[in-house]
């Protein structure tokens, strides 16, 4: 498993603007079938990064069609920086050192 994670700083009084645009893009995110999970948090401290978004997929290729689709590539690469302020990204690989998996509550 492989998951791209994304770290995004709202503009200067832009969260408001920021959430709009993901609820207009959320199903074109969650469409293709190569994307297992997708996920966001926000910081709970209201410090950098103020969200993290969590794109999990079975493995490298999948990940990689799913970022070249044309629909995709526009959100993430054009679209993106227009609606936040600083934008980082992490790819993570699953490991399993640790053979315990804790079940959520």
């Amino acid at each position: 498993m492989i998951k791209y994670v994304y770290e995004i700083d709202y503009p200067p009084r832009g969260k408001d603007k920021y959430l709009t645009w993901v609820r207009s893009i959320a199903d074109a995110l969650q469409a293709p079938a190569e994307l297992r999970r997708l996920a966001s948090y926000d910081n709970a401290y209201s410090a950098t990064p103020h969200r993290v978004v969590e794109f999990t997929f079975d493995s490298p290729q999948d990940a990689a069609r799913y970022f070249d689709r044309k629909e995709i590539r526009l959100i993430v690469q054009s679209e993106l920086p227009a609606h936040s302020a600083n934008i980082r990204i992490k790819v993570l690989i699953l490991r399993d050192d640790y053979g315990r998996w804790c079940a959520a509550p």
